[in-house]
């Protein structure tokens, strides 16, 4: 569930690690997988073998959708960050809302898509030690790991399963996002979870950097 409360939040920071090769031609950038065995082999990738240095960078767009069917278990109203345009390192105020129709359980199954527009087209980032475009079996066992954050207990919501249901309003909460490096340009990231064979939750998100 954390992938959908903090996607906002989790998305900036993810997207440090996507490439920025636009001096590839299309016919590599199709092929980064086969190259890219290690995490420390794709953070080399992102930031052109160079170490990263802090610097600002800013969202000049945002946009969101649910993407989840009309069964889906879990509809997201409304996802807002602020100010506009944030500027990274820095701070940014998200406010969400959404229900969850009936009760989510174990497994939740996620998977993650990370996006960048290179020549015109999007290339996917490719998963390397659950860094990236990945799979994840069971949610539930990630969320286990984690201290749930103050403002979602608040809600109601402790981080474990199964997830109640309910309305869940977040109000607006500030967090502060300490990103190294962001390569400008536009970001599709993709969200998606399952539980028991059906589409429990889908978020699509739209980003541009400069």
């Amino acid at each position: 569930m954390r992938i959908l409360l903090f996607s906002v939040a989790v998305v900036m920071a993810c997207v440090a690690a996507m490439p920025n090769v636009l001096e590839f031609e299309m016919e590599e950038l199709e092929k980064v997988g086969n190259f890219i065995e290690t995490k420390e082999d794709l953070i080399d990738f992102i930031t052109e073998g160079h170490k990263a240095k802090k610097q600002q960078v800013k969202l000049q767009s945002f946009s969101f959708s649910d993407c989840g069917g009309p069964n889906a278990l879990i509809n997201i109203n409304q996802v807002s960050v602020t100010p506009d345009p944030i500027v990274f390192p820095g701070n940014l105020n998200v406010m969400t809302s959404f229900k969850i129709n009936s009760p989510v359980g174990a497994p939740m199954v996620g998977d993650l898509l990370i996006e960048k527009k290179i020549l015109g087209k999007f290339v996917k980032l490719p998963c390397i030690d659950n860094f990236g475009s990945c799979h994840y079996p069971d949610l539930c066992e990630l969320l286990e790991q984690v201290q749930c954050p103050d403002p979602i207990v608040r809600i109601g919501i402790d981080c474990t399963c199964p997830l109640k249901a309910n309305n869940y309003t977040l109000p607006k909460t500030e967090f502060e996002v300490d990103v190294s490096v962001i390569p400008s340009g536009d970001y599709h990231i993709k969200g998606n979870v399952m539980y028991m064979n059906k589409e429990a939750a889908c978020l699509d998100l739209m980003l541009s950097f400069s």
